[in-house]
């Protein structure tokens, strides 16, 4: 029981720090919003254009969603790779069985389908009576 608390907890932990990654980077900011601005904004020397930093900001928040794109590109390409790779298998499978079939009607000639009349006389028998 406590070992799947333990999972659960993890698994939980690990879904939340994937949604949270945004609000990390706007906390990141605000928390080094000097430092930022003096040493990391690309606009440091243009006061004017009183940017604060917020183009770092957009940066971080670029690199992030362009992290989350990335990923969702890759799971769509595992799973579309995932797909095909099952239809050809089954398309290889139903192949395969065709030419056995094939080969079986080539190379077991002794083998042929009863004809139609064989097939009714088998049908219309008299029913057999066991005396005991």
């Amino acid at each position: 029981m406590n070992g799947k608390r333990v999972i659960s907890y993890f698994l939980l932990t690990l879904i939340s720090f994937k949604m949270l990654v945004v609000p990390f980077v706007y906390l990141d900011f605000e928390l080094r919003k000097e430092f930022i601005i003096k040493n990391l904004c690309e606009n440091r020397f243009k006061p004017q254009l009183h940017c604060d930093g917020k183009c770092y900001l957009a940066k971080q928040l670029h690199k992030v969603a362009e992290g989350h794109a990335r990923e969702e590109a890759q799971k769509q390409q595992d799973s579309f790779k995932k797909i095909t790779q099952e239809v050809f298998d089954e398309l290889h499978l139903t192949l395969f069985i065709v030419q056995i079939t094939f080969a079986e009607r080539l190379f077991f000639v002794h083998y042929l389908p009863p004809t139609s009349s064989e097939f009714v006389t088998s049908l219309l028998r008299p029913p057999a009576f066991v005396l005991s």
